[in-house]
């Protein structure tokens, strides 16, 4: 029997850390402290590691233990930790859901395989059931990202399926861009499932829906906590400036290619160095990195640091 509180819930504004390497594409996991103090001082509180803007399916199993075991080393004290642990394959995901388990993360995470695709919700639950039962006594979420994935499944249905066969199962965290899909993940077996929203660009919305938890880029933490401050005392007006704030950094970063290398320029013009990417990912040139402060220099972000 699972020992997951049924009313275990991520709280308060998470997170999609990058990952750091060095320049010559190692693991540069002494980094992450300085990591840890950036995002607590920025209205973080939790992470959620290995999803995209981490490059986890860029990285090997053993590297992505390593990550894992850094940011419960060095951050479980002070946020809360969410393991991506989604991979090509069930054997991989079984053997990253045990890890996070046994090195102690608040929570795990997965997203369907993406070659071979689950040809139906019931074969996806299948799925997510060996890779749950993995790590029985830690809080387990389906990952929809199906713009990266081409899995273009009923979320919701997931969930219904998957409810009392997967008993760790606590939620889903939805970047799908639909936000019926979202309101319906909101609404099936009762309510029961935590709901999260994956988009930068839908933070005001996914409110309203009753989703009170984001899982944003690093640097986002401070437009979410004003936003939400706003929102609870009926302040539209702030409320919409800010999604219209977190709206032109989405539109800043459509301009310069693949979101990891954004995330990590941006960072970098922040004063948070966190390295190059990972092929077939590439960096943005000293040329667009340049380009990249000045439009910056337009968004306040508000940034402070410990």
């Amino acid at each position: 029997m699972s020992k997951v509180n049924a009313n275990f819930k991520i709280e308060g504004i998470v997170a999609a850390p990058a990952t750091p390497l060095k320049d010559n594409g190692d693991l540069d996991l002494e980094r992450v402290k300085d990591y840890v103090d950036f995002l607590v001082a920025n209205s973080i509180t939790g992470v959620f590691i290995l999803g995209t803007l981490g490059e986890g399916m860029s990285l090997t199993v053993s590297e992505r233990k390593q990550v894992t075991q850094a940011w419960v080393k060095y951050g479980i004290d002070r946020l809360q930790v969410i393991a991506h642990i989604g991979a090509g394959n069930l054997r991989d995901s079984i053997d990253l859901s045990r890890h996070a388990q046994q090195v102690g993360v608040t929570a795990l995470a997965c997203m369907s395989p993406s070659y071979f695709r689950p040809a139906n919700e019931a074969i996806m639950v299948d799925y997510l059931e060996q890779v749950a039962a993995a790590a029985p006594d830690t809080p387990f979420y389906y990952y929809c990202i199906n713009f990266m994935t081409g899995v273009n499944l009923n979320t919701a249905k997931i969930l219904e399926l998957a409810d009392g066969r997967i008993p760790n199962l606590r939620g889903v965290k939805m970047s799908s861009r639909e936000l019926p899909s979202l309101l319906d993940c909101t609404s099936v077996c009762g309510g029961k499932f935590d709901v999260m929203i994956g988009s930068d660009e839908q933070l005001l919305t996914s409110v309203v829906l009753g989703v009170r938890t984001p899982i944003v880029s690093s640097y986002m933490g401070n437009i979410v906590q004003r936003l939400r401050e706003a929102f609870d005392v009926g302040d539209w007006e702030t409320a919409r400036t800010e999604q219209t704030l977190a709206r032109k950094i989405m539109l800043i970063s459509h301009k310069y290619g693949t979101s990891p290398a954004f995330g990590k320029a941006v960072l970098k013009c922040l004063g948070l160095p966190l390295g190059p990417v990972r092929l077939p990912v590439v960096d943005l040139t000293p040329e667009l990195v340049e380009n990249l402060k000045n439009d910056l220099a337009e968004c306040d972000l508000s940034i402070r640091w410990s």
